[in-house]
């Protein structure tokens, strides 16, 4: 802080000098104090506000090129290995999120599911598709983490249906590249992955 910035708290710091009456002297000190303090959360107010602009234009960067070269063919496979309408009419994907890491790419793939006869074989039915996604989605070698979620309609509190996760994971690369897929058991998904979340209407 130069003298040029507060030109006022320099004349006041020169009241303190030259005045004998101490009680003044103690106020303009008060005076002083508050001031500083002031100019203090001003300047933090900036800085986290600048951190807020910087943080907050991150965030809007453009997707990449290979972002979505990658989510298309994620897409594709999707489309080519369970179709791209459920048996519900619904669009099959929902969404692709990818996100760079430094072990290649994680993805998060949100599906329409297909209904079955039951519950069971509808549960049944998300383990075989999801297998069906893994397999072809495993030969992308960046792919890291595949967390997948399958969607379905569900009776909520207010007796309205709306569609939510009712079946979601997530499956490393390791684990991947040792499974033979087209021996793998669809009732033995659920042992293999990790943060296996299953919805209790599956079971009903």
């Amino acid at each position: 802080m130069t003298k040029t910035q507060y030109p006022l708290l320099e004349k006041l710091k020169s009241y303190i000098l030259y005045t004998n009456n101490k009680d003044r002297r103690k106020g303009v000190i008060l005076i002083i104090a508050i001031a500083h303090k002031k100019i203090l959360l001003s300047f933090w107010s900036v800085a986290i506000a600048v951190i807020f602009i910087a943080i907050g234009g991150w965030l809007l960067t453009p997707e990449s090129q290979e972002a979505k070269n990658l989510k298309n063919e994620l897409n594709i496979i999707v489309n080519e290995s369970v179709g791209a309408i459920s048996n519900m009419d619904k669009t099959r994907v929902s969404s692709i999120v990818v996100s760079k890491t430094s072990g290649g790419w994680d993805v998060e793939l949100s599906l329409n599911a297909d209904k079955g006869f039951t519950m069971i074989s509808t549960k049944q039915l998300m383990w075989e598709n999801a297998i069906k996604v893994l397999e072809s989605a495993s030969e992308i070698n960046q792919l890291h983490n595949i967390s997948l979620s399958w969607i379905y309609p569900v009776l909520n509190e207010q007796k309205n249906i709306e569609d939510k996760s009712v079946m979601s994971f997530t499956i490393d690369q390791a684990t991947r590249d040792q499974i033979v897929w087209e021996n793998l058991e669809p009732s033995v998904l659920p042992d293999l992955v990790y943060d296996y979340v299953e919805h209790s209407l599956l079971n009903e």
